[in-house]
């Protein structure tokens, strides 16, 4: 399965809770909205938990 991540700035593609994958602190974030600032710097959001079908999930 491929990771979904981001960092400060990007759009946000899945709602769900993101830890930063430095330290594993952890924040809710809904899809649409930007990520905030890289909780430790060139550390991206990793998707933790999806409250949503992942895109591969989806069907047409």
């Amino acid at each position: 399965m491929a990771e979904i991540f981001g960092k400060g700035g990007d759009q946000i593609q899945v709602s769900g809770f993101y830890e930063c994958s430095d330290c594993g602190h952890r924040e809710r974030f809904e899809k649409g909205g930007t990520f905030p600032p890289d909780h430790h710097p060139e550390k991206p959001w990793t998707l933790y938990q999806a409250t949503e079908e992942l895109p591969a999930q989806q069907t047409t």
